[in-house]
C-alpha cells in the first residue's frame, strides 16, 4: 500500500536549510515529493509554515529511507535549521472493495 513521508515545520535558518536541501538526496530515494509548500495555508491548530509530503510505494519503503545511514547523517541539519517541527510516516487510503 502506498505510504507518505509528511512533514511540517518553521524554517527559521534559510542557508542551513538549503545546506540540508541538497544533501538530503537519500530521503528522495524511491519516493516522490507531492508537496513543497513554504507557506501552507493553516487551517487548524498550530503547525508550521513549511509542509512537505513524499510518496512511497509502502511503509516500509518510507520507513527504509528514513532510517538510512545515509539520510540519518544529514536530518541533523534539517532539525537544526527549524522550529515546531513533525514528521510522520502514514499509509495512503485503500477504499475497501465491493
Amino acid at each position: 500500500m502506498t505510504a507518505y513521508l509528511i512533514a511540517n515545520y518553521d524554517v527559521v535558518d534559510p542557508d542551513l536549510y538549503r545546506s540540508y536541501q541538497q544533501q538530503s538526496v537519500p530521503i528522495l530515494v524511491g519516493g516522490r515529493v507531492l508537496v513543497f509548500d513554504p507557506a501552507s495555508a493553516v487551517k487548524e491548530g498550530s503547525p508550521g509554515a513549511q509542509t512537505v509530503v513524499i510518496e512511497y510505494a509502502t511503509k516500509e519503503a518510507a520507513l527504509a529511507a528514513y532510517e538510512s545511514d545515509e539520510y540519518q547523517a544529514v536530518v541533523g541539519i534539517r532539525l537544526s535549521a527549524i522550529t515546531n517541527g513533525r514528521a510522520m510516516i502514514v499509509d495512503g487510503f485503500s477504499p475497501p472493495s465491493g
